[in-house]
């Protein structure tokens, strides 16, 4: 759908941090501490602006929990209707000024700049309407995509049809794959265990990494 390199494909970014983290007792999965000082949402916006993004937003229905981030948080255009809702309120958002929004959900903590523009140059390379990450084993990330801002009446219209899960709208779209070989860039914070485990599994990391210096 769209045509030139990454320079001319201007892209930007949103943040899905909407969920209520019932399973973290009502703490936003976001503000998760991830390193000492660090909550989820501080380092991904840190590694979305080291991949050159341009604009970034959080998208959110209740704005106090990431004020202090200094970047603009953007609400549902209309309530109870999940992620897809706030997919439809960047793209509606960014739709006159950016070619496609670029989609990341607040709970992955171990995601880098690297990843982000892996995806951003495969959106240009398939010339997809939305280019979803798959990593090993054809494991779909369907909240870790871009998307083309000219598909925000057909997200409108599925939305209006009463879909709500987000694989299901791609794959009714012109959907391609980015191919991660690495999962763990990808490793998602369902419940304080994930949690747990992914904190030990960057224990054992930092313990390797200083052990061969």
């Amino acid at each position: 759908m769209m045509t030139g390199g990454l320079k001319r494909c201007q892209i930007a970014a949103g943040v899905l941090a909407g969920g209520r983290g019932k399973r973290f007792g009502g703490r936003p999965k976001g503000l998760l501490k991830v390193a000492p000082g660090i909550c989820i949402m501080e380092k991904q916006l840190t590694e979305l602006a080291r991949s050159g993004m341009e604009e970034m937003i959080i998208l959110a229905n209740n704005p106090l929990p990431y004020k202090a981030f200094g970047s603009k948080i953007v609400p549902d255009l209309r309530a109870g209707t999940g992620p897809l809702g706030g997919i439809e309120a960047a793209v509606s958002y960014y739709a006159s000024r950016f070619k496609a929004t670029l989609f990341l959900p607040c709970d992955l903590p171990g995601i880098t700049a690297r990843q982000i523009r892996i995806l951003k140059e495969g959106f240009v390379r398939t010339r997809a309407g939305v280019a979803v990450a798959v990593t090993e084993g054809g494991l779909r990330e369907p909240l870790c995509a871009v998307v083309d801002n000219r598909l925000l009446p057909a997200i409108s219209k599925a939305i209006d049809g009463g879909k709500r899960k987000v694989g299901e709208v791609w794959q009714g779209l012109d959907m391609a794959f980015v191919h991660f070989s690495d999962p763990e860039p990808f490793f998602n914070l369902n419940t304080p265990l994930d949690l747990v485990s992914w904190l030990a599994g960057q224990r054992r990391h930092d313990k390797s990494r200083h052990g061969k210096r």
